[in-house]
């Protein structure tokens, strides 16, 4: 019975966001910082790449998906084709995506899966606070 609403549920999600894309947080540059409910557009815009997408809540986790596209340039006739990245992140995670050009954005899910907390910067800065996130003895309990 989930299965034959899967396509009008998609379908909701994918007007959904594209209402709420003139309406995003992201659209200020100078914010470090922004946070995200379920299906509100993210946007943004770091080195010579762009980010477009939503998060969905699904059982107690955020589901991210996003476009990953390289900037128009009006000299290309056809762009380079986007890659859509999927991720699900329980509350606390954090996913980091960094550009050749040294700026990144990190993606942390947030407290019951309610949010998604996007902070963008300088990769230095992002990587090192992605890295105090992780419990010191993380190493050992990878082995």
């Amino acid at each position: 019975m989930v299965s034959r609403n899967l396509p009008g549920v998609a379908a909701c999600v994918a007007v959904t966001a594209a209402g709420l894309w003139a309406a995003s947080p992201a659209a200020a540059a100078d914010s470090s910082q922004a946070s995200y409910l379920p299906v509100q557009s993210i946007s943004y815009e770091f080195g010579a790449k762009s980010v477009s997408g939503y998060f969905v809540q699904q059982a107690g986790t955020c589901i991210v998906t996003l476009m990953v596209a390289e900037k128009d340039d009006p000299d290309q006739p056809l762009p380079p084709s986007p890659a859509r990245i999927r991720m699900v992140l329980n509350p606390g995670q954090i996913a980091g995506l960094d550009s050749e050009q040294g700026r990144s954005l990190n993606l942390t899910c947030g407290a019951g899966a309610a949010t998604l907390l996007v902070d963008v910067g300088d990769t230095d800065k992002l990587v090192a606070l992605q890295g105090l996130l992780v419990p010191k003895d993380f190493a050992n309990q990878s082995q």
